[in-house]
């Protein structure tokens, strides 16, 4: 039921409250009201003096079944007000999917205290808290899903109704009529996502005390219960101080994504692609990782490190030096070295953003990372004038235990219950993501309608982390380390064929055999358990590589930015950082259009610019308009293009031939 602000009926609201359960966080002193609610707005792009401000000229709110719509801010605190007198002592939860966009035009509307507002980075808002009895949640944030993708995962009623019936072009005010299948529009969106709550707290048994607000709350949760079966006094140990902290940081990297400069810009056929299953989880479960307190070993000497890491297996934080440094086989097509991660580099020739050569350069790495490095490059000195060592060991078996079962549980609901499957997927997923967050990130509060980032001593966040962690810092830098360094045996393995790599996959000119490097990893996986069976009794294993599909046709330009066409469907296929898959292909239409010059406009996404302290009134149409702090949603485009650098590199690499590629029917780099 659809009801206009002015007709609703207040004389039937009666709200409940929510039981509180036993062990809840102490600082959360509200009382909830039982009831589910979600709020939203639609806006518009106006210009005023030559600038573009947005203005909203619908809103729409959930409240259990009912359905309530306005069009002006004065009527939306009209009607707080009314429920604040209705609610007595309780807080209603208001979910709000992107509540970061919402709280743009709130702030300038009302004062928010800086107790009122949890930010998770600047104009990032997690919740906010409104006249003592309203708090708004982020449930973007909440589901890590867009609202259509969080609506039918649950399996909700009401679907997110497809933007292309919902001209945004079109300028609406107010006053502007809307149409029943523009309202329907606009209603679906809160009415979904009530309804989606509602079946994910009921299937979670969760209540809105217990319901996490962020999206790996959901791993955290029951990877802190499993944990607590884990020597606590074992754990403070092996948590790092200030100093080890900030090498930790240094020697952090994520995954490894990168194309070769040799087959960068061209068109490639028989590209085949392999994915490694699992490869955080399986890294987490069948790999050590530093289990001791770190002993700060300072300067050492080249034999000595090399003593450390071969002969002592010591895990190590490493900060060292390097003299004109460059790589061992100039047709290495995907160097490992970071030029994000190094320091004071003299000299350096880069390969979109990595080291091909250095006249000297500065890094810090752990000793997986090292291991790689002297494969791949040779230099003529070397300092590790910091050096720290850890004893490596399995990590704790509650955990590796909680990575095995949320592995089991994706494998055997995959096709049989889409809710418990994407729910079992994403914790596990989660997990990687739960140690590799950085325990002294900044903090951001939002005073005097700015948002400040803190500046606060590492030791003193370090001091309070460590009193509540339960999982090392340290497990998160060795965890990517692991599934870099598994990586790299299939670069290594591709050798003149490597193509293409991100985090897990690889693609490669032809067929490579990894049937040895299978063999191990799913005998490593047998040994820990890291294996579960699917609906139809086929054992999967963690780590190993498997088939991941047959290009027809494949070009680069660097990461994150490849197309091909599929040997399956024939269909063309794109992945470029900020642009949509689905409409970038069918933008691009062909593989030849990838190139240098080639625009994406309706691809493009959108660009956000945030006015902020604003409030004037203007006159539109006779109507006295009040336009307050607001964020202006325009399309945006993408044109793709090189940097003059990596130009000059793979124009350069084109002038150098591989000297064993010899397969008929490929593209090669000619000379």
């Amino acid at each position: 039921m659809i009801t206009k602000v002015e007709d609703f009926n207040y004389d039937n609201l009666k709200f409940t409250r929510q039981k509180r359960p036993r062990g809840n966080p102490k600082g959360n002193k509200a009382k909830y009201a039982t009831a589910l609610s979600a709020f939203d707005i639609e806006t518009t792009t106006i210009e005023v003096n030559g600038e573009k401000q947005a203005i909203m000229y619908i809103w729409q709110f959930q409240l259990e079944e009912q359905t309530i719509i306005g069009r002006y801010w004065s009527e939306f605190f009209d009607f707080l007000e009314k429920l604040k007198e209705k609610l007595g002592e309780l807080t209603l939860v208001i979910w709000d999917h992107n509540l970061s966009f919402e709280f743009q035009f709130l702030k300038g509307l009302y004062d928010f205290e800086e107790d009122e507002v949890f930010c998770m980075e600047s104009r990032k808002v997690l919740k906010c808290t409104m006249f003592d009895h309203f708090e708004f949640r982020c449930s973007y944030l909440h589901s890590n899903m867009s609202l259509a993708k969080f609506i039918e995962s649950v399996g909700a009623e009401h679907k997110k109704l497809d933007g292309k019936e919902f001209n945004y072009s079109i300028t609406r005010y107010p006053w502007t009529p809307l149409t029943e299948r523009e309202m329907e529009y606009c209603v679906n969106d809160v009415r979904g996502l009530v309804e989606a709550i509602r079946i994910e707290m009921e299937k979670d048994c969760d209540t809105l005390y217990t319901i996490p607000l962020t999206s790996t709350g959901y791993p955290r949760r029951e990877c802190k219960r499993a944990m607590k079966g884990f020597n606590h006094k074992q754990l403070l140990s092996l948590l790092p101080d200030a100093y080890i902290y900030r090498m930790l940081r240094e020697a952090f990297r994520g995954g490894n994504t990168h194309g070769s400069r040799f087959y960068a810009n061209v068109i490639l056929s028989q590209v085949k692609s392999y994915d490694r299953s699992s490869s955080y989880p399986d890294v987490l479960v069948n790999y050590k990782y530093p289990m001791r307190k770190f002993y700060h070993e300072g300067r050492v000497t080249a034999k000595r490190l090399k003593d450390l890491i071969f002969r002592l297996k010591k895990a190590c934080l490493i900060r060292i030096a390097l003299w004109d440094v460059e790589l061992i086989n100039i047709f290495d097509g995907a160097p490992y070295l970071s030029r994000d991660k190094c320091r004071n580099i003299v000299n350096g020739v880069f390969d979109n953003g990595r080291i091909l050569s250095a006249d000297y350069l500065e890094t810090t790495v752990t000793d997986i990372d090292f291991k790689i490095i002297i494969d791949h490059y040779k230099w003529s000195a070397s300092d590790p004038y910091d050096v720290a060592t850890s004893s490596y060991g399995y990590l704790p078996d509650p955990y590796r235990e909680t990575v095995k079962e949320f592995y089991r549980l994706k494998t055997e609901l995959k096709g049989q219950d889409e809710y418990f499957y994407t729910k079992a997927k994403n914790k596990l997923n989660g997990l990687y993501g739960m140690g590799a967050q950085d325990p002294c990130k900044d903090s951001i509060k939002f005073m005097d309608g700015e948002y400040v980032q803190m500046d606060e001593p590492i030791e003193d966040m370090i001091e309070r982390n460590n009193r509540k962690a339960f999982l090392s810092y340290a497990w998160g830098v060795w965890c990517t380390a692991h599934a870099r360094a598994c990586l790299q045996r299939a670069i290594d393995r591709a050798g003149d064929q490597f193509v293409y790599c991100d985090t897990d996959s690889v693609k490669v000119l032809g067929d490579i055999d990894l049937t040895d490097i299978n063999e191990e990893y799913q005998a490593l996986s047998e040994q820990n358990g890291a294996y579960a069976d699917d609906p139809k009794g086929k054992r999967h294993y963690m780590g190993v590589w498997e088939d991941d599909g047959d290009y027809i046709r494949f070009s680069h330009m660097g990461a994150k930015k490849y197309v091909y066409e599929d040997a399956k469907d024939g269909q063309l296929h794109i992945t470029i950082a900020g642009v949509n898959k689905k409409k970038g292909a069918n933008e691009l239409k062909c593989i030849e259009n990838f190139k240098e010059g080639f625009t994406f406009f309706d691809a493009g996404g959108t660009e956000s610019r945030y006015n902020d302290n604003v409030d004037f009134i203007t006159d539109i149409d006779g109507h006295a308009v009040r336009v307050t702090d607001n964020v202006v949603i325009s399309d945006s485009t993408y044109t793709i293009g090189l940097t003059a650098e990596y130009r000059a590199i793979i124009e350069g690499a084109a002038d150098i031939k591989y000297s064993d590629i010899d397969i008929d029917g490929y593209y090669k780099v000619k000379k």
